[in-house]
């Protein structure tokens, strides 16, 4: 599949907010709403972001339309979630690839939103962005992360981890360390862990040969990131893999005593790999998170905890 390129943003523009996975509130609505604002741009909504099926944003149609009209509306110059939750792989087979393909502009968000990314990214070759979602809290360093892509992301452009005395207090303590030094390029691919594996066996997987995989996960105890990792390498997902940049697992530790602890479970699964690994880059189910180009070439260089795009992420 040939590369595209979304088009870069400018203030003023329409940025068309989603909400393809679980509901909101009216609040949350308007706190996304403001967050456009305060960046200088215009928000719009395709229909009601305000439904609610159950624990879903309304009916996957419903879901999968808020998409589809925006991408073919050429006023919006980027689409971005409102929050994650869980939705998105329901919606995957109803969204309309050729108008998206035909249409591209930036698409954001993380956690749930992984499959979306993803799947829109092997469908069509747009690059997409995991980056921070509007009704989410975040600090100035995710803001200023995601706009930097957003609105100016050219080669040679720098990802670097916020520093750990900033982030929140329950995961201050989790400093960026390097696994297993060098330096490695390949193309970015990633999101949540857990949605990554849910992939694997449909339409919509996508190859991590000659990638640079960024994984993280939220509130998984370690045996159940050990069973995702294993499903990963048993699925032969780590054939011709470049390097591996392990975000902040929040919420995956334990007290039990019985149990391999998180670093440990990471350290049995990268012992046989050959290639560059970091651990706890700041992104993630955290307020402070960097937005990654997915299907952007780049470097990663463990010694300097930062990646460095080898091309653009968007057309200037």
């Amino acid at each position: 599949m040939k590369k595209i390129l979304p088009y870069k943003i400018q203030k003023g523009d329409k940025i068309g907010i989603i909400t393809p996975a679980g509901k909101i509130n009216e609040n949350q609505e308007k706190i996304a709403m403001q967050k456009i604002i305060d960046a200088g741009y215009i928000p719009v909504t395709a229909s009601s972001i305000t439904e609610k099926y159950g624990y879903l944003a309304g009916s996957d149609q419903h879901r999968a339309n808020q998409i589809n009209q925006l991408f073919a509306n050429p006023e919006i110059k980027a689409i971005v979630a409102a929050r994650g939750g869980y939705g998105c792989t329901r919606i995957l087979n109803l969204l309309d690839y050729e108008i998206i393909k035909n249409n591209p502009k930036i698409i954001g968000g993380y956690s749930d939103l992984t499959a979306l990314n993803i799947a829109i990214h092997k469908k069509t070759g747009l690059v997409t962005f995991h980056s921070s979602m509007l009704a989410a809290p975040e600090t100035i360093y995710s803001k200023n992360s995601m706009l930097n892509l957003y609105e100016n992301g050219v080669k040679g452009t720098k990802i670097i981890c916020e520093q750990p005395s900033n982030l929140e207090e329950n995961v201050y303590s989790q400093t960026p360390k390097v696994l297993k030094p060098g330096i490695c390029k390949g193309t970015l691919i990633g999101g949540n862990l857990t949605l990554l594996e849910n992939l694997i066996g449909t339409e919509f997987d996508i190859s991590y040969y000659n990638k640079i995989l960024f994984i993280e996960d939220i509130n998984e105890v370690p045996y159940k990131i050990d069973r995702m990792l294993t499903h990963l390498k048993s699925a032969g997902k780590l054939k011709g893999i470049k390097g591996i940049i392990f975000g902040i697992f929040k919420g995956c530790e334990t007290d039990d005593e019985d149990s391999l602890s998180l670093s440990q479970v990471i350290d049995d699964f990268i012992k046989d790999l050959d290639i560059p690994v970091v651990q706890n880059f700041t992104f993630g189910h955290i307020k402070s998170r960097c937005t990654f180009p997915i299907g952007t070439k780049v470097k990663l260089d463990t010694n300097k905890m930062e990646i460095k795009l080898l091309e653009d992420c968007v057309i200037i």
